[in-house]
Parts: C-alpha cells; sequence; structure tokens
C-alpha cells in the first residue's frame, strides 16, 4: 500500500514525503513534480493556457497512473483528493494522511510564492489568510475522509516514526 499525503498546498506534503520516504525505504513521488514533467511547463503555464479543469483533468490520470507504480509515498498536490472518486481511490491503494496546517501558518510558508500558485497568484498580502481560509472550507470535506490527520507544525524523526508506527497496521507489509 501507498502511504499518500494530502493537504492544502504549503502544508508540507513533498517536504514530509521526501523523510518519510527515506525512514520508511520508498520511493517518494511528489505529483506535481511529476505532472510538470509530463507536460513538459510549470502548473503555473499550463493552468494560465488550458484553464485549471484541464490540470484538473491531467492531475486525475496522473494519479490512477501512480498507484499502479511499487508502494511509495505520494505527496498529492492540494487540490487532488477533491476530485470526484479521488479520495476513494486513494484509499483502496493506500493510507491516506492529510496534514493539517493552520490558515495563518500556510499564509506565512505561501506568502514569498503566490505568483508560482494558480489559485493565489493574484492575491493581494493582506487577503492571503482569508482565500486560504475559503478554499479550505470548500476542501474541508475532502481532507476529512482521510485515514488519519496529521496536525503538527513540525516532526522529529522520533515523532515520524510514532507516527507511522501508529499506522503501521494499515500499511502491513511498509513496517
Amino acid at each position: 500500500m501507498h502511504l499518500i499525503l494530502v493537504g492544502f498546498m504549503g502544508s508540507g506534503k513533498s517536504t514530509l514525503g521526501k523523510r518519510l520516504s527515506e525512514q520508511m525505504g520508498r520511493p517518494f513521488i511528489d505529483m506535481d513534480s511529476r505532472i510538470e514533467e509530463n507536460l513538459g511547463c510549470s502548473i503555473s503555464e499550463y493552468v494560465a493556457e488550458f484553464g485549471i479543469e484541464a490540470f484538473r483533468i491531467e492531475e486525475s490520470e496522473l494519479l490512477r497512473t501512480i498507484v499502479e507504480e511499487p508502494e511509495s509515498v505520494i505527496a498529492t498536490g492540494g487540490g487532488t483528493p477533491c476530485a470526484d472518486g479521488a479520495m476513494a481511490w486513494m484509499r483502496r491503494h493506500g493510507v491516506v494522511v492529510h496534514l493539517s496546517v493552520p490558515v495563518p501558518e500556510l499564509a506565512h510558508r505561501l506568502k514569498d510564492n503566490v505568483a508560482n500558485r494558480p489559485l493565489l497568484a493574484n492575491v493581494k498580502p493582506q487577503d492571503l489568510e482569508r482565500v486560504i481560509g475559503r478554499h479550505l472550507l470548500v476542501r474541508a470535506s475532502c481532507y476529512g475522509n482521510a485515514d488519519v490527520k496529521w496536525d503538527e507544525l513540525d516532526y522529529t524523526d522520533e515523532e515520524l516514526a510514532n507516527r507511522l508506527s501508529s499506522i503501521g497496521w494499515r500499511l502491513r507489509e511498509a513496517l
């Protein structure tokens, strides 16, 4: 089974995913990086040219193909679990962990990188928390269907090992 990380942009899916893959001895797949590689351009460029709906289709297709790869730690895009049937698909093929980070912290993490984030590209700094909060409300039911929720802001290696141990029975042969 895969270990699949979901959460809003800036929640630490890629950063934590790399650390988890090292601890577990599994490959790491960053869906955003993989989709940019497949498309031959950045997500922002693709969305600007083809629109967010076309991007979501590409993202859903990628999700369906990567679960066929060897068991991995997968960092999804922030909106990936909200596509029709995506969360159920992920739960059938892995353990889904929701990385939950408070809005002020997300805004702090994202404030210097909004230009590369299609959903935040035109948001003024003073509106960032409000816009992030609105997106989180829309996505709450998607994220809420994850198998487990982790809500710490930072994790030591020992804390990660304890978290993995707590979901080890679900990962079966992984641990």
